[in-house]
């Protein structure tokens, strides 16, 4: 097996994205890895939190890796997948379980890539339980309303989703549940191009919010929606649509806002209420979660690119393992292309180091064209063994 590769878990951005993000490349393709710092720029001593091990320990088994380092705070870890073993898919149900609110989708998002790769015959379940709305961290509403239409956009199969319960960090902890049933490639994922957005044709508002504060809060977006209307949609008429869920707890605020445009982008931005909700003051809540949630989107759609700032970095491994070169555009201000995100530099750099791809100023990418297990399988390169399987099926973090 050859030397690790070192990645040092303080550049740029230096979160839980290097880690999940590079953890997943390295199981994918076989790439021995030794993390350090991990989470060095955090406060609290950075290090493994739960979640983090709930996403690394699922994809060691996956990949039948050797992993040391492993345990709550841990600063480091060496993540050695084995350098022949094939499995063909994952089984069509796992379940993999966190006894705190760790954001479910940063599971998700760590996992799924090795799940489509993976190949395999049947569609795969995955449930997860946790942190459904989760601060700093993408939402489920998110997740179904964004991330996934974009991925069936640019060629993955429709992934389905299935909110059982919600978790929460705000308002008192609270653990949720989610199931995605996800549909594996079976050839390599072509190369794509998110190039042409169109104009703005419709914004869809999530509220989840207590009851009380249902007409207070939809009035506050019809007076922000008449004032920018122009801005929104140019010279289009109007389609908004506003869905309101109760939260069920006098400190639990949440407004989602996404655009659709005519060529079928996604452009979101959302924020979980997480600045303290006093009694007295809900009025200057509900005004400042509309006025910030209202002024992101107008950012998104006004700088023209085909993604919002939180999508950008989450397309990077997709860009990184499809056939040939695909490219995001990003958008521009004044003339000037926008910059990527720390995030998305930071993927842009672990892709870059474990697999060797280069990203280019205009947001594209040479990817490696990455074969899906069943296409191995019909060289005869061998099947799934049953007990790894079974052991993928259930994975519980009690952490």
């Amino acid at each position: 097996m050859s030397t690790p590769i070192h990645l040092e878990g303080t550049t740029l951005e230096g979160g839980g994205q290097l880690l999940r993000l590079a953890t997943c490349l390295s199981a994918l393709t076989h790439t021995p890895i030794h993390i350090t710092a991990i989470r060095g720029n955090r406060s609290g001593g950075g290090g493994l939190k739960a979640q983090h091990l709930t996403s690394v320990q699922w994809l060691g088994q996956a990949s039948h890796a050797r992993i040391s380092g492993m345990g709550l705070k841990s600063p480091e870890i060496t993540f050695m997948p084995s350098p022949t073993t094939t499995n063909g898919g994952v089984g069509e149900d796992v379940v993999i379980k966190q006894s705190t609110p760790g954001a479910v989708n940063l599971v998700f998002q760590a996992i799924l890539p090795y799940v489509l790769f993976r190949g395999g015959d049947e569609k795969v379940r995955v449930r997860i339980t946790g942190g459904t709305n989760v601060s700093n961290s993408p939402s489920y509403d998110y997740i179904e309303q964004v991330l996934l239409p974009m991925l069936t956009l640019i060629g993955i199969p429709p992934i389905d989703a299935a909110l059982h319960s919600r978790g929460w960090s705000q308002g008192g902890a609270k653990i949720g549940s989610v199931t995605y049933t996800i549909t594996p490639l079976n050839t390599k994922l072509p190369a794509f191009l998110l190039t042409h957005r169109g104009g703005v044709k419709s914004i869809r508002a999530t509220v989840i919010a207590p009851k009380q504060y249902e007409c207070q809060i939809a009035e506050e977006l019809d007076v922000m929606f008449e004032k920018r209307e122009s801005r929104f949609f140019g010279t289009r008429d109007a389609d908004i649509g506003i869905t309101f869920e109760d939260s069920q707890h006098e400190k639990r605020f949440y407004l989602l806002l996404v655009a659709t445009t005519t060529a079928g982008v996604k452009l979101g931005r959302d924020w979980l209420y997480d600045q303290g909700v006093r009694a007295g003051k809900v009025d200057t809540v509900i005004a400042s979660l509309v006025r910030q949630v209202s002024n992101d989107l107008l950012s998104e759609i006004e700088h023209g690119g085909c993604v919002d700032e939180h999508l950008r970095d989450q397309l990077v491994v997709f860009q990184t393992l499809a056939e040939g070169r695909s490219r995001v555009y990003g958008g521009e201000r004044k003339g000037v292309r926008l910059e990527p995100s720390l995030h998305a530099r930071t993927a842009h750099w672990v892709a870059e180091e474990v697999v060797g791809v280069e990203f280019d100023e205009d947001g594209g990418c040479e990817g490696i064209g990455l074969a899906v297990e069943a296409e191995e399988e019909e060289k005869g390169e061998g099947r799934a063994d049953e007990e790894l399987v079974e052991g993928l099926k259930k994975l519980d973090v009690s952490a």
